[in-house]
C-alpha cells in the first residue's frame, strides 16, 4: 500500500521529524491494539493527505531538534479539521515552549515509562479520562506570540524575527518581552534553553 494511502486510512496519526521514535511508538501501539491503523506524518503537507473522519487518535513527538513551525502548524491543522481528536504530545524534558504552544494538549516526558505512555494513550482513546497535564496551566498566548514564540526558539534573533514576520524590529522586541514574562522565563534561562535547542 502507498505511503499517501496508508495516511489516508490512518486511525492513528505519528507526527515526528524522528522515524525511531515513530517506530517505537507504533510497536507500543500495535502490541496492546493490533487492530489499529497507524500512520506517520512529519509535515502539514503529510496532515492534508489524511481523511480525518478516520483518525482516532493523535500523537506528537517533539525533541530539541523539532521543527516547533511545523509541529504547530500540523496540530492546529489536524484539530480544526477534526476538533474533538484526542492528541498527546510527547517531549523532552524542562522543554517551557511546548506547553505554550499548544496549552490545551496533555504533555508527557519522553523519559516517562512506557507502561504510563501505553495508560494515557489508551486513557484518550477510550475517552475515560484525560491525561494529567505536567505543566500547570499557562496563560494563553496569541497566534503571533505563538508564531514568535517559535521563531526564538529555533535561535533566531529579534531581526529575524521582525524579517521573517514582516513587523517592525520594535514590535518583534516587545513580542519577546512579553513571550518571556508570560512565560516567567528568565533572560538567562532563555539564553540557555534556546541555546540549547540549536546545539
Amino acid at each position: 500500500m502507498s505511503e499517501k494511502k496508508a495516511v489516508s486510512i490512518a486511525n492513528v496519526l505519528i507526527y515526528s521529524e524522528d522515524v525511531f521514535s515513530t517506530l517505537g511508538l507504533t510497536t507500543l501501539i500495535k502490541f496492546y491494539r493490533p487492530s489499529l491503523r497507524i500512520s506517520h506524518i512529519a509535515s502539514p503537507e503529510d496532515a492534508y493527505a489524511v481523511s480525518c473522519n478516520k483518525v482516532r487518535f493523535v500523537i506528537a513527538v517533539a525533541t530539541q531538534t523539532t521543527n516547533l513551525m511545523s509541529l504547530m502548524n500540523t496540530m492546529q491543522y489536524l484539530r480544526e479539521a477534526k476538533p474533538d481528536v484526542p492528541c498527546l504530545l510527547l517531549s523532552d524534558d524542562l522543554d517551557p515552549v511546548l506547553p505554550a504552544l499548544m496549552p490545551d494538549i496533555p504533555t508527557l516526558c519522553l523519559n516517562t515509562p512506557i507502561r504510563h505512555i501505553y495508560e494515557s494513550i489508551s486513557r484518550l482513546l477510550s475517552r475515560k479520562g484525560t491525561v494529567s497535564l505536567r505543566y500547570p496551566a499557562l496563560p494563553l498566548l496569541t497566534q503571533r506570540q505563538r508564531e514568535v514564540l517559535c521563531l526564538l526558539a529555533s535561535g533566531a534573533s529579534a531581526q529575524d524575527v521582525s524579517t521573517e514576520l514582516g513587523i517592525s524590529l520594535k514590535t518583534a522586541y516587545v513580542h519577546r518581552r512579553d513571550i518571556l514574562m508570560r512565560l516567567n522565563i528568565s533572560p538567562s534561562y532563555y539564553r540557555g534553553v534556546f541555546t540549547a535547542r540549536l546545539s
